[in-house]
Formats: C-alpha cells, sequence, structure tokens
C-alpha cells in the first residue's frame, strides 16, 4: 500500500436529516407507585446513559431504566424510536445474623431473611454510608455531591449533532425542540461531573502514572494559539489517570461512564419496599459503554459493588450494628415493555447466562409506527458475585483476574406476568411479599406454602430456569403457550438470580450485568442478533475490557483550490505502529483503509459517499465475517470488505 496521499476533488453534497420524536407511553392500566426520588441539594438526580444505539435512564438512588418525568419506559432502543425496557433494578435478599457463628438473629422483623433493592418502590436512598458499624451513617441526603455524576471523554468535541440529540434525551423532549441553552448545559454537567469525579466515595478511575492514588489530569486546551495543547490523546500518550472505566488496557477507555452510590439506612424506604428492616449495604454502581457502531454499540454494562458497612439501627438495647449475612441472593429485576407491553414473552440462555424479552406478534404497534419490526432485549449475569474455588479457577474482580475464586453465574430465573396464577408479588410485607420474593431469588415460584419450583411441560423435570427454550428454532420449554407452565403473551417481569454467597462485616462483592440488544429483520431474528452481539459482551469481558480499536492513522491536511490534500503516510513511526501491530481482543490484522466523503462531522459512515480503497498488497482482497443478513435473517459468513 505505497500511494498513501489522496486528492479530493470537493463536490456539494445534501443529506436530509429526519428527526423522531421521542416517545414516553404512559402505563396507567399497572400497579406501579412511588415514582419519586428524595429531594437534594444535589444536581442531577438522573442522568442517561446515550454514548451508542441505546438510551438508558438511572437515578442516583440506583432505581434503573425509568425517566425523571415518571412516565413511560426508561430505556429506548434504537435512539429516539421505541421503548425497551419500563423499569429495572437491582434486588437482593439474605438471612441476617449478630454473629459470626451465625446462630444469634436481630429480634426486629419475623424472617430470618431480610429483602432489599429497588424494584417500582426503591428500598435504597442516594449517598454513602460515612464510617462503619456502630458508627456508620448515611450521608446528608441535601449534601451537593449527592447526585449521579456523568462524563464523556469527548465532551469538549461533541459535534453540535451529538449535542442537540443528547439535550432532547436528557430533557425528554423531541430532537426539534433541543435549544441552544440546554446543548450549552450538557456540556457545561460534562465539564463539572469530569473535575469533580468523586474517586474518594468509589468511583473508577484509570491509573496510568504509575503514582498510587489519584492524580487529576491538567485541564483540556485545544486552543492551539493559547501554547502547548493538551488533549483527549495527550491523556494517554503522558500517561495521564483519568476518570472512568478501562480494563487491563488503560489505553481502551469507555467513551461514557454514570456512577452513583446509594444506602439502604433508611427504614421507612426498606419496609415500604417489602417489610424487611435494612441490612447495611452501600452499593456503588457504575455503568458505560462504548460509541461504536458494531455490536458494541448496542450493549452497556453494569458494575455494582455491594459493601456490607452496618450502620443499621437496631433499636435494640445491646445492639450489634453490622451483620453476617449467610445464603445471600442477588438478582437483575426487571419489567421489560418492548413496545407495547401486552404482547410480551420471554426466555433464558443457560449457556449465556442470560435472560431476555422478546415479542409474541409479529408486529408491535409501537415499533410498527417507527417502520421497525419487534426488537430483543436481554441481560447478561457476567459475573455473579465471588466465592471460593478450587486450583485453577479464577474471578474478575475490579476488572482484574482473581485466582483461587470463582464468579457465580445466573442460578436461576423467575418470573411473573400480570393477571396471571404468578402476579406481582404482594402484599408489600414480610410476612407475604417478602417470603414469595425468597423462594423466587433462589429459583422457585412465587407461591405460599412449601417451595415448588415453576410448572414444566410434559416430559420436563421443573427446574431453576424455565422458559429455557430456543425460540428461533421453536423447540425446548417456550414461553407464550397459553398453558399453565407457559402463560399467554402479557406484561412480564424478568428475574435473573445469583447465589448464594455470604458477607461479613467489612465485606465488598461484586456483580458485573450487560444489557444487550438486537434488531433483526423480524421478532426471531432479533433474538439471534441480540445473542449475536452478546457474543461481543463475553468477548469484552473474558479480554477484561479490552476492547479493539482501528489503526488511527496521522493525517496531514492540504487545502488547495477546490480540493483536498491528505497524507497519512509522513510519519513512518506512526504507520509503522498502526498497520502492523495486531489489534486486541481478537488478534485481527491491518488490512487496508477506506476513505469517506460525508456531510457533516456528526453523520454516519453509511449515509457517505466511500472514494477511495487503499489496500495491502497480500492475498487478502475479500475479507469475510459473521453479520446480520437481512435477507434470510440468519448471522452469517459474508463479505464485508472488498480490496
Amino acid at each position: 500500500m505505497k500511494n498513501k496521499v489522496l486528492k479530493i476533488t470537493l463536490s456539494v453534497m445534501v443529506m436530509l436529516i429526519l428527526s423522531a420524536q421521542l416517545i414516553y407511553a404512559s402505563d396507567i392500566d399497572k400497579d406501579k407507585k412511588q415514582r419519586g426520588i428524595q429531594k437534594s441539594n444535589g444536581a442531577p438526580l438522573f442522568q442517561i446513559l446515550n454514548i451508542n444505539n441505546i438510551s438508558a435512564w438511572y437515578a442516583a438512588n440506583g432505581n434503573g431504566s425509568f425517566p425523571p418525568s415518571k412516565t413511560g419506559d426508561g430505556l429506548v432502543y434504537p435512539r429516539l424510536t421505541g421503548s425497551a425496557i419500563y423499569e429495572d433494578g437491582l434486588m437482593w435478599g439474605g438471612k441476617v445474623f449478630k454473629d459470626a457463628a451465625k446462630t444469634v438473629g436481630p429480634s426486629k422483623g419475623s424472617n430470618a431473611y431480610r429483602i432489599g433493592g429497588n424494584e417500582y418502590n426503591q428500598g435504597n436512598q442516594s449517598g454513602r454510608i460515612i464510617g462503619s458499624g456502630a458508627t456508620g451513617k448515611a450521608a446528608d441526603a441535601n449534601a451537593a455531591d449527592v447526585r449521579i455524576y456523568r462524563i464523556r471523554r469527548d465532551w469538549l468535541l461533541m459535534s453540535e449533532d451529538d449535542l442537540k440529540r443528547d439535550a432532547a434525551e436528557s430533557n425528554e423532549i423531541s430532537l426539534n425542540a433541543a435549544t441552544p441553552d440546554q446543548m450549552s448545559s450538557i456540556k457545561s454537567q460534562y465539564a463539572k461531573d469530569w473535575v469533580e469525579w468523586p474517586v474518594e466515595y468509589g468511583a473508577p478511575y484509570i491509573e496510568r502514572n504509575g503514582t498510587s492514588g489519584y492524580q487529576k489530569p491538567p485541564t483540556f486546551n485545544y486552543d492551539a494559539n493559547a501554547g502547548a495543547l493538551f488533549t483527549l490523546d495527550s491523556l494517554i500518550s503522558g500517561k495521564y489517570d483519568e476518570p472512568g472505566v478501562a480494563g487491563a488496557d488503560p489505553n481502551a477507555p469507555a467513551d461514557q461512564v454514570l456512577w452513583t452510590v446509594y444506602n439502604d439506612l433508611n427504614s421507612t424506604l426498606t419496609t415500604a419496599l417489602y417489610g424487611s428492616r435494612p441490612l447495611g449495604l452501600e452499593t456503588q454502581m457504575t455503568m458505560w459503554g462504548y460509541k461504536r457502531s458494531d455490536a458494541l454499540g448496542n450493549l452497556f454494562f453494569k458494575r455494582f459493588r455491594i459493601i456490607n458497612k452496618g450502620g443499621v439501627d437496631t433499636s435494640e438495647a445491646t445492639p450489634n450494628q453490622t451483620f453476617w449475612i449467610d445464603s445471600m441472593y442477588v438478582a437483575q429485576w426487571s419489567d421489560p415493555d418492548l413496545g407495547n407491553a401486552g404482547d410480551d414473552i420471554e426466555g433464558c440462555d443457560t449457556t449465556l447466562s442470560m435472560g431476555f424479552i422478546y415479542n409474541s406478534a409479529a408486529i408491535d404497534q409501537e415499533y410498527r409506527s417507527f417502520n421497525l419490526p419487534p426488537p430483543a432485549a436481554g441481560y447478561d449475569f457476567l459475573a455473579g458475585p465471588s466465592v471460593n474455588g478450587v486450583s485453577g479457577d479464577s474471578a474478575v474482580i475490579n476488572f482484574k483476574r482473581v485466582y483461587g475464586k470463582k464468579n457465580l453465574p445466573m442460578t436461576g430465573l423467575s418470573y411473573f406476568s400480570a393477571g396471571s396464577a404468578f402476579a406481582d408479588p404482594r402484599p408489600r410485607n414480610e410476612a407475604i411479599g417478602a417470603n414469595r420474593w425468597w423462594k423466587m431469588l433462589r429459583g422457585f415460584a412465587p407461591l405460599d406454602g412449601p417451595d415448588v419450583r415453576y410448572p414444566a411441560p410434559p416430559g420436563y423435570t421443573a427446574n431453576a430456569f424455565p422458559l429455557s427454550g430456543d425460540p428461533v428454532a421453536g423447540t425446548g420449554f417456550l414461553d407464550g403457550l397459553g398453558q399453565p407452565y407457559s402463560f399467554s403473551a402479557g406484561d412480564r417481569r424478568l428475574i435473573i438470580c445469583s447465589g448464594p454467597f455470604s458477607m461479613a462485616p467489612g465485606d465488598t462483592q461484586e456483580v458485573v450485568i450487560a444489557n444487550v440488544v438486537g434488531l433483526g429483520a423480524d421478532r426471531l431474528s432479533s433474538i439471534s442478533v441480540m445473542k449475536f452481539n452478546d457474543q461481543f459482551v463475553q468477548n469484552t469481558f473474558n479480554a477484561l475490557f479490552v476492547v479493539p480499536t482501528a489503526p488511527s492513522p496521522s493525517v496531514r491536511v492540504a487545502e488547495l483550490s477546490k480540493s483536498v490534500m491528505l497524507d497519512w503516510g509522513w510519519d513512518p513511526n506512526v504507520v509503522n505502529k498502526s498497520e502492523y501491530q495486531a489489534v486486541n481482543p481478537g488478534g485481527f490484522t491491518f488490512e487496508g483503509y477506506n476513505v469517506y466523503q460525508i456531510a457533516t462531522s456528526g453523520a454516519n459512515i453509511s449515509d457517505g459517499k466511500r472514494l477511495k480503497t487503499f489496500d495491502v498488497v497480500n492475498g487478502s482482497s475479500v475479507l469475510l465475517d459473521l453479520t446480520f443478513d437481512i435477507a434470510s435473517g440468519l448471522i452469517i459468513s459474508k463479505p464485508v470488505q472488498f480490496g
């Protein structure tokens, strides 16, 4: 590939950009109450993750996929079209003891176990636990730093199109309604959170400079007239620490990160959830995504760090304010309204540790209004809590591999459906509601009396993984059949569980979950695309979040009369580094460059015109890759580049 200089004659290209009105459907037929969050001087208390093809709301108290307007659904896919998830959150339950021998339980409460977390009611309040044990107490909910933080690495370089879309989604308005002031506010908040990123409270950062602890990087400077520049590239080349998330490779950071911390020390909230008193848990929640147009653009990650800090007011004569928790389980709870809620069905894939939702009918009216088939959406339980393992086992903890431990997988799928024999567990008290949740956490049906598994079809042995068939092939234990073991399509709830494990005072546990979606040619091929995208989820996790990135050439630009000269072969050091090193994970090898002409900096490559291909001279002239084929609705190997 000798010729690396291209002269482009400029031409006029007009691109029509269609805007879509955001839809926030009201679910007035559901019993979904307590939509508020405590007032605070900290702002904002809600933020949206929207770096790729998904937008999802999160609150400072851990509530997930629910917007600040308190109406409509909180996870939209594809962005600015239909909604896929109404609300979600992390739930937990465990047996509580006042002594290490686990023989003495607290006298308060009718059950040996306590149920907590975030569901329609929020059992948590935003803010950390200050101190621990007998001195532990909840942070002041009115403090200015009690909020949810959001950073984006390229916030200073965001195009007007990106800012406008971010402002529209953040204010829950249409794209055309976003104002310059709202766009400016988005940028200001990014700047504020970048500078005030609360590493001292547990927010993750990227260590590069070799000095223990976090040292804030210099202020960005993109003004050539002001002297020396400090840019995004300077963060990496200068080995500066940086707020955010990276795995084994500190030079492969996530493009957008949200972080918040919350606690369960407010007994008014925990008892309103399902009657249980607090456990004394602080949870640090991190969400991150990558600005990609490939499969990684259709997913994002969540990490929950749960710390047993104590600080519980037991109201007893000799209080023990930090508990030993045994037989504990965690669960990703979700109310996944895929477009219209009344035609949903769900399933699980035990080989992927995934629970998912899909449409029972060929057409969903909400997605049809955008001329789209129904997508599919799921949760991949990448890493459950860590427990002791045997020789050769390893667990991923804090983005590192720890040997002698192992992460628990998905250990059960539970579900309930509005108006069915397995409805929302009510009433919200310890005797009934908490008891039903305790059953579901362990993979049993939410029925009073002895533990029983969810019913199974004839010829199947009931176990902890109902609805585990293959909807695409139409085989196995499937949902939506109108049978006692397979309800008719309807408004589903999805619970993906992992456990058991124990927590002593001061212990920390981690849970890593990926939200993954897929959009195919029809409802079933959307499942295939979702599972195809999930391969990238698992590969990224296995590589400790090292994300493959394409080579980045150093380009010199010369503006001539009615033409532009591009030269990316002038620096042999950059050329050699970019073109002859394998790209990991996956060991990809460099094959060439495509040069495109696009109308604006915010436009997609698919909207541009390919002007020229510069190909390495070797035996590879046609490159194949697994991709979704619209014609067949299958994932097949097909040509993706031509040299």
